[in-house]
């Protein structure tokens, strides 16, 4: 995805499935609530309903590790799919601490294996609803333009050293930010653990709304330029300088979900500027893939140009820093 003002923006997103028989969505579908008093309040059927599938959230086991997407999740008619029409093991990887605290997080490595057919073949829709719901947003992804590549390809060099590319900085990241989160009592789930592995944009947010309370996604950045960007979901797109009314009401995302992801953006640029040295080039709010596929507080961090020399010397070399910063990151968000 490239920005009009020379930003080169990696959109990756994070995956993980989730076993019929244990899929979050499948239990409360085959489940009547009813209207409960809590607190002495009367709750609706659908703030009880709210309230047991965050909690099944915290609870969920995979099996053997490996998550996969529900099969009765509404985001399936329009994730990526093989030529034949077949759905991949939508999947991601669950990572349990020794002592709970009550939180997951779901950390995306972003942009994934560049040989595979996710990067490759134009079969996941940019926006997961009926064509006819995006008039207001007056957007030219519909009709033959509706459907992408399940995550963009990423193979440059850092110019620093000369041999490591996006997908490879971002998952060293991602494996050093488990670790820490898991010895902070955070049960972690991540989009893929290995670099020849990968899932479509789409395919991770859908997961993470399924097993997590919270998605960051990791990526570096291209364009001649210096400094880190965080983004959340909103109308006014960052990346473009374009604005799509109505994107955040018509992708289902509430009002408390946009500034619950704003938060964790904010916190994310804060503390990795603070850290690494690298320049703060702000918070904004973008239209993405992994946004409009979400349903949990999502952020994605460019966490310097790996193009620049200053930064891709700090990309190289303060991976533990970055990693530290990003888990400070999330303690502050959960008031830890």
């Amino acid at each position: 995805m490239k920005k009009n003002k020379m930003y080169h923006l990696v959109c990756g997103i994070l995956i993980i499935s989730v076993a019929a028989s244990i899929s979050v969505s499948a239990g409360t579908a085959k489940r009547k609530v009813k209207p409960v008093t809590r607190y002495n309040t009367a709750e609706t059927a659908a703030a009880t309903q709210a309230a047991t599938q965050a909690q099944e959230k915290k609870t969920a086991v995979a099996q053997n590790g490996v998550y996969h997407l529900s099969e009765n999740s509404k985001y399936r008619p329009y994730l990526w799919k093989n030529a034949d029409g077949s759905a991949p093991d939508y999947k991601a990887y669950v990572f349990e601490p020794k002592v709970f605290n009550g939180h997951t997080v779901f950390v995306d490595p972003g942009h994934g294996d560049n040989s595979a057919p996710e990067a490759n073949q134009k079969r996941e829709k940019y926006y997961p609803v009926d064509d006819s719901l995006l008039k207001s947003m007056k957007t030219s992804m519909v009709g033959a333009k509706a459907y992408g590549v399940g995550v963009e390809a990423r193979d440059s060099k850092n110019v620093y050293d000369k041999i490591e590319t996006e997908p490879e900085f971002s998952l060293k990241v991602a494996l050093k930010l488990k670790d820490l989160l898991i010895n902070n009592g955070y049960r972690v789930v991540m989009s893929r653990t290995d670099f020849n592995q990968n899932i479509s944009n789409g395919a991770r947010s859908a997961i993470a709304g399924e097993t997590s309370d919270i998605m960051v996604s990791i990526h570096s950045n291209t364009g001649k330029n210096s400094g880190t960007l965080s983004f959340y979901p909103g109308d006014s797109d960052y990346i473009s300088g374009s604005t799509y009314p109505g994107y955040t009401n018509i992708m289902g995302l509430t009002k408390s979900n946009v500034e619950l992801s704003k938060k964790l953006a904010e916190n994310m640029e804060s503390n990795i500027t603070m850290t690494t040295g690298l320049k703060n080039k702000g918070t904004h709010s973008a239209v993405l893939r992994i946004f409009s596929y979400s349903s949990i507080p999502t952020c994605l961090v460019e966490v310097g140009f790996a193009d620049n020399a200053t930064d891709a010397k700090i990309l190289s070399t303060k991976k533990d820093a970055i990693a530290t910063s990003m888990a400070n990151a999330i303690d502050q968000y959960f008031n830890k």
